[in-house]
């Protein structure tokens, strides 16, 4: 019957996951470990635009780092 078209079921998740794996196959060990750190990156930098108090907490903690105080603290004296 002409001019009926033809439905095709296709899983789109599963064409799009094939690209990754071609591109890949593509790559350098380099460059994919630098593609890696780019989205690890861009992950990183939405979380913390969308929650802008724990960067605020990360960037006091690392500011923190090498002030402080390692081994036991000193014995308090007892009251008599």
């Amino acid at each position: 019957m002409p001019g009926k078209r033809r439905r095709t079921l296709v899983d789109v998740a599963q064409i799009g996951s094939l690209g990754g794996s071609a591109r890949a196959a593509n790559l350098s060990a380099d460059e994919r470990r630098e593609a890696g750190r780019h989205a690890v990156n861009a992950r990183w930098e939405a979380y913390y635009a969308a929650h802008p108090d724990k960067l605020k907490a990360k960037l006091e903690r690392e500011s923190k780092k090498g002030q402080a105080k390692r081994g036991r603290s000193p014995k308090k004296k007892a009251v008599k």
